[in-house]
């Protein structure tokens, strides 16, 4: 779960600082969300840094753009998140995400975009997402991969900008009980 979170706002301000997020501007962004059967669909504009790095991938030298984010998350694990700008650029990334074992997972990642190679060679995008991606997996990776989606352990605040997040949860925990698989994590409560 860890590897498709839906962020925006105040992860994006601490986590993407080093890219494309606003320290300046922690207050997370207000999603409109649609559960679906699937999952479900997120919906959110999002302002950004849009530092010398990114003039290529989001069309435009202003040093601050704007992001329409529409992200789908199809249960268990994969997101189709597309992005576009006021310059026309869409940039839809899917995430499949496939536990290894209980601490780890393997994340494929497709990314398509809209415009030629001349706009946005190929080499820049890859450099951009990567340095995107390395932020994300510092957070990640320090993670504790065995975070109980029961809520009722409480061992977790949250803010209204988590509510993607506690939708996985609840729908992650609806299949394990439709499957009689019910979830196994450490006893938070002599933790």
């Amino acid at each position: 779960m860890a590897g498709l979170r839906i962020s925006s706002g105040a992860h994006f301000a601490f986590v993407h600082r080093g890219t494309f997020g606003d320290n300046a501007q922690p207050k997370p962004s207000k999603y409109e969300i649609e559960e679906t059967d699937y999952g479900f669909v997120a919906t959110t504009v999002v302002d950004i840094v849009n530092p010398p790095a990114a003039f290529r991938v989001t069309g435009t030298i202003e040093p601050t753009t704007t992001r329409t984010m529409r992200n789908h998350w199809y249960l268990p694990f994969a997101r189709r998140m597309d992005m576009s700008y006021p310059s026309g650029i869409r940039h839809i990334i899917i995430n499949c995400a496939t536990p290894i074992d209980d601490g780890r997972i393997q994340l494929v990642k497709l990314l398509y975009r809209n415009e030629t190679e001349d706009q946005c060679p190929i080499q820049t995008l890859i450099d951009w997402d990567a340095a995107v991606v390395y932020e994300d997996r510092d957070i990640l990776e320090a993670t504790d991969p065995d975070a109980a989606l029961d809520l009722a352990h409480r061992t977790e605040a949250h803010m209204t900008s988590d509510r993607p997040g506690l939708i996985m949860r609840r729908r992650l925990q609806e299949l394990l009980k439709e499957h009689n698989d019910p979830e196994v994590t450490r006893n938070y409560a002599a933790a």
